[in-house]
């Protein structure tokens, strides 16, 4: 198998809120955003799907024990371009109703912060640092 990834999917409790944060975060058409009764889709690109999926189904689906809110086994990362892009990403991320868990800041990798979605799922935002 060459590894390759084509769908992150992340558990939520409330499916009409996680759907509300993302729908206000991510700058996508309609045409890129798929629903059903259980999930919602957002088509990041030809080879990238964000799925939303309720907690309790996952465990269904995948007979596992019922997921606990939050990611603390991986964050998620967001590369953007500039230190003005990360604060406009944060400025984005309050207006739909997610928490700055810490705030931008310049490090050896660059300059970035941590923030969760309404449903504690954990991102990072990441400017790095230009390499010559």
């Amino acid at each position: 198998m060459k590894p390759r990834i084509n769908i992150i999917t992340i558990g939520v409790d409330d499916l009409e809120r996680a759907f509300a944060f993302y729908r206000a975060l991510f700058d996508l058409s309609d045409q890129q955003i798929g629903a059903g009764d259980e999930h919602v889709a957002f088509f990041l690109d030809a080879d990238l799907s964000f799925v939303l999926f309720g907690r309790d189904q996952i465990a269904n689906t995948t007979g596992a024990a019922t997921a606990t809110g939050g990611t603390p086994q991986f964050i998620l990362s967001h590369t953007a371009s500039t230190k003005h892009d990360v604060d406009a990403i944060l400025e984005r991320v309050l207006v739909a109703g997610g928490t700055i868990t810490t705030h931008a800041e310049q490090s050896e990798w660059g300059y970035s912060a941590y923030f969760s979605d309404t449903e504690g799922n954990l991102w990072e935002v990441l400017a790095p640092t230009a390499t010559h």
